[in-house]
Formats: C-alpha cells, sequence, structure tokens
C-alpha cells in the first residue's frame, strides 16, 4: 500500500503553476478590447451626429416597400452605420500602438535613464550573463536611473525590452548576491511579454480617456440630453480600468516571481532581492486595491508555496464579467448592422459570443483549471473537496454578478431610462449563464485532471482544456445572450419560444457532443492515471529535502461512470416507454393539432429525461456531478431518440432520417442549455447544504 505523505512533506511541494499560462493574459486581452469598445460607441456616436438624420430618412423609405425588399434597402446604410462603428475602434487602436511606441523615450526623458558608462563594464558584462541564464533570446538594454529612483522596473517597444536598475542595485550587480534576483525577475517580466501587454493596455486607456471625453464636448451642440446616461457610466468604466489594471500587475509580478526564481541557483537570489523591498503595506482597503505590487510577505509566501498564486479571486473574476459584460452589447451593435445584408440569423449574438466567450474561456476556464491543478498537487491526494468547491463558488459568484453588473453598465446600453424600475428578467441569463457555466467548467477541470500524469509536456495537457473551455463559454455565452435577447423582447412567452425552437444552431450541437465524448474519454482514461506517478513537469526543483511528489487526486475518478450510465440508461428506458405509449395514443401525425402535441410531448420528456439525473448527479457530487452529467443525460437522450425512431420508421409514412437527425440535434442542445441552468440552481443550494452541515458538525459539543 502507497504511504500517505507526512503534513511536512506537503508543505516542501513547490507545485509548478508556470506549466499553465496565466490566466491573467486573457485577462489582459479582456481588458484591451473593452478599451477598444470605447471606440465603437465613439464611432456609432459620431455617425448618428453627421448621419442621424439621413439615416433615419432612410430607414423610413425602406419601410414603405414590400417586406422582402426591406432587408436589401436597409443593408447598405446599415453597413455604413457598422462601418463607423469598427472606425471608431480602429482609430482608439491605431492612437493606442502610436502611444505605445512613443512611451519610452518619454519614460527615459521623465526618469532621467542613462546608458551605462565605461566605468559600468562588468556590471553590463554580468546583465548579459544573467540575461543568457534567464532564457532571453537577446539581452534586453540597460537603463541607469538617478540616484532618487527606489525600484527596477523593465519597459520598451515591441521587440525592443529595456530595464532600468536604481544605482543602489547597479552597485550590487558587480558580484553574485540579492540583485541578481531583481534582475531576474524584470527579465522574468520580459519573458512573459508583461512588458507588451501592460504598456498595450495602459496606451489604449490613454487613448481611450481622450475618446471618452468626444461625447462631453459633443454635447454642447447637440444638446445635453445623452448626458445622464452617459456620464455616470464613462466614469464607472474609468474606476473599474483602474483596479483591474492594478490587480493584473499585481498577479504578474507572482508569476515573474516564481519564473525567475525556477532554477535553484536563482531561488535563493530571487529570495534575498525580496529582501530588499520596503516592509510597509497599505493603510486601508482602497489603497491596498490600487497596490501595483504585492507586499513583501505575500511574494515570499508565494515563492515558498507557488500554489497560493493560483487561488480563486473574487475580484478577478468579477472583473473578467463586468469587463466581458460591457464589451457584449457594443459588439453586438456594431456587428449587427455590418451583417444585416447576409443569412446569418443572430450574427451580432455571434460575434459578441465569439469575443467575450472566447476570452471568458481563456481567462475564467484557465484560472480555474489551474487552480485545481496547484490546490490538489499541493493538498496530496486527499486534498479537501470542500476547500476546491469554496474557491469554485467565489468564481462562479464574481463571474454571474460581473456579467450582470457590466450590461446594466455597457455604454451599448446609452439612451436606455435609467430611472425606470429595473426589469429582474434581464438579469436572469447572465447569472444562470454564467453560475451554470462556471460549475461546468469546474467540473470538467476536476475530471479530466487525473489525465496530466498521462502527458510528458504540460502544452499537451493544457492546449486541449484551454480549447475545450473557449468552446464551453463560446457556446454558453451565445446561449445566454440569445436567450436574454428573447426575454428581454417578448417576456416568457418569448423564453419558451426559444425554448422549442431556438436550437438550430450546429456549433451549439456540437459542443454538446464535444462535452460528451470528453466526458467519456476521461471515465474511461481514468485507471490508467491512477497506474502513473507525477511528472516532473508537475512541481519546481526542490530547495528542501525530502520532499514528497505525487500525482493529482484519482481516487474520486475509480468509478465514474458506472453510477451516471445506469442512471442515464434508467431515465432513457423510462422516458422511451412514455414516449411510445403517448405517441401510439395520438394517433398518424396527420393534423397541425396532432404535430404540436407530439412536439410538446417529445420537449418535456427529452428535457426531463435530462434534468431528472443532472439532479441527482449534482445533489450527489457537486464537484464532480455537473460533468457526468454529460454522461447520464446523452444515454437518455439516445434511448429516447432511438424509441423515437425506431416507432417512426415502424408506422406508415415514416420521416425521413433528415428530419430525425434534427431530432436528435434539437434534443441534444436542449439538453446543454438544460444542464447549464439546472446545474446553476442545484450547485448553490447543494453547497449551502454542505456549510449549514459543516457549521451544524463543529458547534456539536464532543
Amino acid at each position: 500500500m502507497k504511504e500517505k505523505p507526512s503534513a511536512s512533506a506537503l508543505l516542501d511541494r513547490r507545485v509548478n503553476v508556470l506549466a499553465f499560462p496565466a490566466p491573467t493574459t486573457g485577462l489582459y486581452l479582456l481588458f484591451i478590447a473593452a478599451l477598444l469598445a470605447v471606440g465603437l460607441f465613439v464611432g456609432s456616436w459620431m455617425h448618428n451626429i453627421i448621419l442621424g438624420k439621413e439615416w433615419i430618412q432612410a430607414l423610413n423609405n425602406c419601410f414603405a416597400l414590400e417586406v422582402d425588399q426591406q432587408r436589401g434597402c436597409k443593408a447598405p446604410i446599415e453597413f455604413r452605420r457598422g462601418s463607423w462603428s469598427l472606425a471608431g475602434a480602429a482609430l482608439v487602436a491605431g492612437l493606442s500602438i502610436a502611444v505605445l511606441y512613443s512611451v519610452p523615450s518619454v519614460i527615459r526623458r521623465r526618469r532621467s535613464l542613462k546608458l551605462p558608462m565605461p566605468k559600468h563594464q562588468a556590471v553590463v558584462e554580468r546583465f548579459a550573463l544573467l540575461a543568457s541564464q534567464a532564457n532571453l533570446l537577446r539581452t534586453p538594454r540597460l537603463y541607469i536611473g538617478p540616484a532618487r529612483m527606489g525600484d527596477a522596473f523593465s519597459f520598451g517597444r515591441p521587440g525592443s525590452p529595456a530595464v532600468a536598475l536604481p544605482p543602489k542595485i547597479v552597485g550590487m550587480l558587480v558580484r553574485p548576491g540579492p540583485a541578481d534576483g531583481v534582475v531576474l525577475h524584470e527579465f522574468a517580466h520580459i519573458r512573459h511579454r508583461d512588458v507588451e501587454m501592460a504598456w498595450a493596455a495602459r496606451s489604449a486607456w490613454y487613448v481611450a480617456l481622450l475618446v471618452l471625453l468626444f461625447p462631453i464636448v459633443g454635447a454642447v451642440w447637440e444638446g445635453p440630453s445623452m448626458l445622464p446616461y452617459y456620464l455616470w457610466r464613462a466614469a464607472l468604466l474609468a474606476v473599474v480600468v483602474e483596479f483591474v489594471a492594478a490587480a493584473l500587475l499585481r498577479a504578474r509580478e507572482y508569476d515573474a516571481d516564481l519564473r525567475a526564481a525556477a532554477e535553484l541557483p536563482s531561488f535563493e537570489a530571487v529570495k534575498a532581492g525580496l529582501g530588499l523591498l520596503d516592509t510597509r503595506s497599505p493603510g486601508n482597503w482602497l489603497r491596498r486595491l490600487l497596490m501595483l505590487h504585492p507586499t513583501r510577505t505575500e511574494r515570499l509566501d508565494v515563492l515558498e508555496s507557488p500554489h497560493l498564486a493560483a487561488g480563486s479571486s473574487f475580484l478577478h473574476a468579477l472583473s473578467a464579467g463586468l469587463l466581458a459584460g460591457v464589451v457584449g452589447p457594443l459588439v453586438v451593435n456594431t456587428a449587427t448592422p455590418l451583417l444585416s445584408g447576409t443569412d446569418i440569423v443572430l450574427g451580432g449574438i455571434w460575434t459578441s459570443a465569439a469575443v467575450t466567450g472566447s476570452l471568458l474561456g481563456l481567462t475564467i476556464g484557465l484560472d480555474i483549471w489551474r487552480s485545481q491543478f496547484a490546490s490538489s498537487l499541493a493538498h496530496g491526494t486527499d486534498g479537501p473537496g470542500s476547500l476546491a468547491m469554496r474557491g469554485v463558488f467565489v468564481t462562479a459568484m464574481g463571474v454571474s454578478v460581473g456579467l450582470a453588473l457590466g450590461q446594466l453598465v455597457s455604454l451599448g446600453g446609452i439612451g436606455q431610462d435609467v430611472s425606470a424600475p429595473l426589469n429582474p428578467v434581464t438579469l436572469i441569463a447572465p447569472i444562470l449563464g454564467g453560475l451554470g457555466t462556471v460549475f461546468i467548467c469546474a467540473a470538467f477541470g476536476a475530471f479530466c485532471l487525473p489525465l496530466a500524469v498521462l502527458v510528458t509536456r504540460p502544452w499537451r495537457f493544457w492546449l486541449p482544456a484551454v480549447m475545450l473551455n473557449i468552446a464551453l463559454f463560446l457556446g454558453a455565452t451565445w446561449m445566454g445572450e440569445s436567450v436574454d435577447l428573447a426575454l428581454t423582447g417578448f417576456g416568457w412567452s418569448g423564453a419558451y419560444l426559444w425554448i422549442t425552437y431556438g436550437y438550430d444552431e450546429w456549433p451549439i450541437v456540437g459542443l454538446a457532443a464535444l462535452m460528451t465524448v470528453v466526458a467519456f474519454l476521461a471515465s474511461l482514461l481514468a485507471p490508467m492515471s491512477r497506474r502513473r506517478g507525477a511528472r516532473d513537469w508537475m512541481y519546481f526543483p526542490s530547495h528542501t529535502s525530502g520532499a514528497t511528489y505525487s500525482s493529482p487526486p484519482s481516487s474520486t475518478t475509480g468509478s465514474t461512470i458506472r453510477f451516471p450510465l445506469v442512471l442515464g440508461l434508467a431515465a432513457g428506458l423510462a422516458g422511451s416507454i412514455f414516449l411510445i405509449s403517448q405517441l401510439l395514443m395520438i394517433g398518424p401525425i396527420i393534423t397541425p393539432e396532432a404535430a404540436d402535441q407530439a412536439e410538446f410531448m417529445w420537449v418535456s420528456t427529452t428535457v426531463i429525461c435530462w434534468v431528472l439525473p443532472c439532479v441527482i448527479l449534482c445533489l450527489i457530487s457537486p464537484i464532480l456531478g455537473p460533468a457526468k452529467v454529460f454522461i447520464a443525460g446523452p444515454i437518455s437522450l439516445s434511448l429516447c431518440v432511438l424509441a423515437v425512431t425506431v416507432l417512426r420508421f415502424a408506422t406508415p409514412g415514416s420521416a425521413p432520417l433528415d428530419d430525425l437527425l434534427g431530432i436528435w440535434s434539437v434534443a441534444t442542445a436542449r439538453g446543454l442549455a438544460a444542464s447549464i441552468m439546472i446545474v446553476a440552481l442545484v450547485v448553490p443550494v447543494r453547497y449551502a447544504i454542505r456549510l449549514a452541515t459543516q457549521r451544524r458538525y463543529h458547534k456539536a459539543p464532543p
């Protein structure tokens, strides 16, 4: 029997969280997308100022035509309106690039940075040696700051990085010591592309801030009618930008420390370099949120226990959801007129989902998987499930609240009457969609995590994980935005129509099929993972002796396929029997009334056969249950489809094959939508029950 690692050995593990890409990269991209979306709004606003009357007149002329002629008439003028929005974003992007390339010279001049002199030759040589040790392709340019300069920093144009060092660090760099850790930390920023991303985001913010002033200035001759709806949104966006920018810089500091200390000789140098930092901490929570660097104590803790850098953060999840909610309506408002002359149904929503959903998958999905990877390796094979569930719940709440707030404060909502009472229906889709998608993502992460030991290179594990998360969040975003459109436009009747007829999109069917395949493969490959040990890439080299390494937990996957398989078979068999009996009672489907009755019977039965196993699995295991649904659900659905297929082929005038394929595809997509909704409702309830039980247990007298 394998001996369990001791508590001291567990503390010695230094999990290689850098084996996964940093989720903050996706958050940076989402951050920049939100700033470029400011240009979308201003471009649309300028169109309305300059060409608004002409646009309204042209639309009125089109509405006077026959219905089949209206789309062709409106397409050119709508395309022009969308082009103005796109031109606004292009203007922001172009000016941001110009600022990005001009900033380094401004920094050198304002900070009084100088190139090394001949007397610094020994420093230059050691600087180049450390760059080679950090595996940089080219040595960054070295600058020396004035005596008043406190900390080192990196900057430069894309492809031409530079590092500025204060004189005290330059003096210490002549020989090995703490200064090596400072320089290696800056080299890690360069290797992680932090310089380009941070300054690209900052440059875009400078330009967006200027562009945000245009509507205020324009109100002088347009009139202040828009300002009450615009000013508070613009001000709130500015506040969010400052908080998110600071949080991103703090998170990237941890990764830079870990990259710089990846090798054993560098570990002590980086640790000693952190000892040069100021020990003071911010006085209040507001200053703490605006800090650009973590405290020295926090950085030392992460250096000793890297898994702490991969913990779930409500602030990061809230920021990602809020930025995605801000961007989504603006993308819809731009893409819809651009695609008005095409046959793409709901093209604006698809474009928005492709942008925001993909970036949420790259941000939130990757963050969840990385956090589970680090936590499971740090706490051993018997890591506490409640700890993982708490982190996932924090992330899910942050994303759902952020998505709801983002839609309310987006500049795409300009013109809405903010004094009107809030319609809670508008919050249903983002809240349920955010909760359900995060819980399903986390369940697949826990489900597939043991398979990491089957690969010899980390990218062979995280790359498929990233692709799966992007697909999941993209599909969920499309469903959330389309059902939100149905709810806000037609109320509950619109939601029913969406449930009945809103599944003609094959990408959603493909997503459901993909998740089913992944769930079955993870279950079938689980026995192989239990026979493998931990891979070298999962841990940093240990700076202490006697460290114990173990694989990701696999005990939870021992019989993952058996119970959901039996549950799916039982639900599918019961649903098949019920469907056949009811369809036989209806008789031949030759009238519209019989067709409607059969359609309702089919919809209700398949939903129930998918929902019941989903509820049971999530109540039994809120961590893995949402993933096991994609074993039980497709099995039950397949049996129902098989029953209907046999019945139709056995009946004179049977349905053609493409109709039967349509029955299966619609039911599959409906099952995915039902899973997101049910998981969003059941898992929080199960988590609340678990918390109440734990508190009652701890309060009970011995």
